[in-house]
């Protein structure tokens, strides 16, 4: 079995977590490796011949999930992709080389502002429009949802940060449509809050990782803990299941089961620790109460192993409502990316973000020798 791969994907989010580290003078030259596949990467033209009568979107300016070849866009793909190449456009290009010129950023945005379906939210890869009753003919017994594209909250938020940043550089650009876009979004996210608090993971586990995403989105487009039931609602649902260790870790029954799921004997799960540290900082629960934040740090710090690199646990991706066996498992990540690589760089983004507070930090370092790893008891 093989896949298309998740290059794209991967690169943007490793990226951002290594310009979280503060670190440019030390890695510049794999920060310029990386800007260059990720502007090589965008996909420079529309799909051949007359491809809007055989229903197909535009794509130009888009990323895919892999690279340029693949040749078919994704929603947050795209704004992920537009988000590095904007924020390597403000630092040194002797450093990172030349940055994106405005107008393949142009064309980044006008894919983004037309995949916004009515109702806010964004599916993946085109304007959901599709019938719901299509779903009855879907011929896969272990996925479901798959016949039609759906919006999702995580896709939404993604691309409410990428167009903020964007606007922020280039605030005379469709501005109008841009905030359009933001508020029609933002009232999206909200809308889909499940009665918990929590928001449903259409591709992750599950609650966990659609909450982060969620609290991410509403915090860009200006709400804040204070002025927004929904996000105190989701830093709530967030708190509430942090485990004993400070971390968080939910199950992968949750999303065929729609109902959230902790791991057995209710353990954490580093990736999903990274996920709830990040939403909980952009509702700002540094400035509130840190407590929850320092414990989380102390066990992202004393887990990682001797080669810098976190170790591989449970399942952290699945496609919505899936229902796989351990051996549909095991495809799946064998054909796609690299869990271990994924389980890194989301535990150092999760780490960095929450260190650039001082406070946050100087606390973490008192606690850190305190702490005993969870790798202690681990043979």
């Amino acid at each position: 079995m093989q896949s298309f791969g998740s290059q794209a994907w991967d690169t943007s989010f490793a990226l951002q977590a290594l310009l979280a580290c503060n670190m440019t003078a030390e890695i510049g030259a794999i920060l310029k490796k990386g800007h260059e596949f990720i502007k090589e990467s965008q996909v420079k033209d529309n799909p051949f011949g007359d491809f809007k009568s055989m229903y197909h979107h535009i794509s130009k300016g888009s990323w895919t999930f892999s690279d340029q070849d693949h040749g078919w866009q994704v929603s947050d793909c795209t704004s992920e992709g537009l988000k590095c190449c904007l924020r390597f456009s403000m630092m040194p290009p002797e450093i990172v080389g030349v940055k994106m010129e405005p107008e393949r950023l142009f064309d980044s945005v006008n894919i983004l502002l037309s995949l916004q379906s009515k109702n806010g939210g964004l599916a993946a890869w085109e304007p959901a429009g599709a019938l719901e009753w299509l779903e009855m003919l879907n011929p896969v017994e272990f996925v479901g949802d798959v016949v039609i594209d759906h919006e999702t909250v995580e896709c939404t938020a993604s691309e409410i940060q990428g167009l903020l940043l964007f606007k922020k550089l280039y605030p005379e650009h469709r501005t109008r449509e841009i905030d359009n876009f933001i508020k029609t979004a933002a009232k999206y996210i909200e809308n889909e809050q499940m009665p918990d608090g929590s928001w449903y993971g259409s591709w992750g586990v599950c609650f966990t990782y659609a909450s982060w995403f969620a609290l991410l989105g509403l915090a860009a487009s200006g709400k804040s803990y204070h002025n927004r039931l929904a996000i105190r609602r989701g830093v709530d649902f967030l708190l509430n299941l942090q485990t004993d260790d400070g971390g968080w870790g939910e199950s992968y029954l949750s999303c065929p089961n729609e109902k959230y799921t902790p791991l057995e004997g209710n353990r954490s799960n580093l990736v999903h620790t990274g996920w709830a540290l990040m939403g909980l900082i952009s509702s700002g629960q540094a400035e509130r109460n840190p407590t929850p934040l320092h414990k989380a740090v102390k066990l992202l710090i004393n887990s990682q192993m001797e080669d810098g690199d976190f170790p591989q646990q449970s399942l952290e991706s699945l496609r919505r409502t899936a229902c796989y066996t351990l051996q549909l498992i095991g495809i799946y990540f064998h054909c796609g990316l690299s869990q271990s690589t994924y389980d890194g760089f989301q535990c150092l983004d999760a780490c960095f973000i929450a260190m650039s507070s001082k406070k946050l930090y100087e606390k973490s370092l008192d606690d850190v020798q305190k702490c005993p790893s969870p790798l202690d008891s681990v043979n």
